[in-house]
C-alpha cells in the first residue's frame, strides 16, 4: 500500500469515530438484492446496471423484516446510485417511511477499460496479480482498488457527518466495495478480501464505539464464524 494512501485512511477512520463518538451510532452495510447481472454470474459484464429480481426483491424485504423483528429504528439509508442499489433502498425506505440519500461515492469500482470483460476474464487476470499488484493495479481509465477504498472512506466520513444524532445507519452498496471496506474497519488486512465475499442481501453491523463488527446477520454460518473468530483475535 503506497504509504501516503495508508496514512489518509487511518486519519479518515480517526475522524470518522470522531464525529461518531457523542451518537454512538452503527453502521449497517447492505450488499444490494440479487440482480439479474448476478444471475448471469461469471458471465455478466464487469460494469452493469442491472434491476433486481423477484428474489432480489424479496431479499430487502427480508432486511425490512429482520429490522423490525429486532426493533432495530434506521434513522437514514445511503445507497449507490447503480439501479440495483437504488431498488433496494426503495423497497426499505418506503417500508420505514424514510428518504434515500444517493451517494455516487458509494457506486462500485471503475473498471475502466476493462468495463466491457466479463467477470471470468477480469478474474482470471487478477488472480494471476500478487495481491499488492492487485490492490495497486488501474486498468486503463479506471481506478485502482486502493483508490476505490480511499474512496469509500471518504464517502463514510461524509455519512458520518451528515447522520450526526442519528442511530443505525444504513449503506446499500456492492460486493466489491464491501470487500475493500470490510477488511479494513475490521482490521483483518487486503489478503483477508475474499472471505469477505457476501452474498446478496446480507446485512451486516459495525459498531464505531467498539472498533468491529459485533454482529453479521443473514451470512453463511462459516463466515459468521470467522467474524467471531477474527474479532476475539484482535480485541
Amino acid at each position: 500500500m503506497d504509504p501516503e494512501i495508508k496514512t489518509s485512511l487511518e486519519e479518515i477512520k480517526k475522524r470518522i469515530k470522531q464525529k461518531v463518538a457523542k451518537g454512538r451510532p452503527a453502521f449497517w452495510f447492505v450488499r444490494h438484492g440479487e440482480s439479474e447481472g448476478n444471475v448471469l454470474g461469471r458471465t455478466c459484464p464487469v460494469m452493469h446496471d442491472t434491476p433486481l429480481t423477484a428474489k432480489g426483491t424479496q431479499e430487502a424485504a427480508q432486511i425490512i423484516s429482520y429490522l423490525q423483528q429486532n426493533s432495530t429504528r434506521v434513522t437514514h439509508i445511503y445507497a449507490s446510485p447503480k439501479e440495483r442499489s437504488l431498488q433496494t433502498a426503495e423497497i426499505i425506505a418506503a417500508s420505514l417511511g424514510l428518504e434515500i440519500n444517493v451517494k455516487p461515492g458509494l457506486d462500485e469500482r471503475d473498471w475502466g477499460e476493462w468495463s466491457a470483460l466479463y467477470w471470468h476474464e477480469a478474474s482470471d487476470r487478477l488472480d494471476q496479480m500478487p495481491i499488492q499488484e492487485r490492490y495497486t493495479f488501474t486498468p486503463e481509465g479506471g481506478e485502482s482498488w486502493e483508490k476505490m477504498e480511499e474512496r469509500l472512506f471518504l464517502t463514510l466520513e461524509e455519512i458520518a457527518e451528515e447522520s450526526k444524532g442519528g442511530k443505525n445507519v444504513l449503506i446499500i452498496t456492492h460486493r466489491g466495495c464491501l470487500r475493500a471496506l470490510m477488511p479494513t474497519l475490521a482490521k483483518a488486512g487486503i489478503s483477508k478480501h475474499k472471505e469477505f465475499s457476501v452474498a446478496t442481501g446480507t446485512l451486516s453491523k459495525f459498531s464505531f464505539d467498539k472498533d468491529r463488527f459485533d454482529f453479521v446477520g443473514f451470512l453463511p454460518r462459516a463466515l459468521s464464524v470467522f467474524f467471531a473468530l477474527f474479532s476475539s483475535l484482535v480485541h
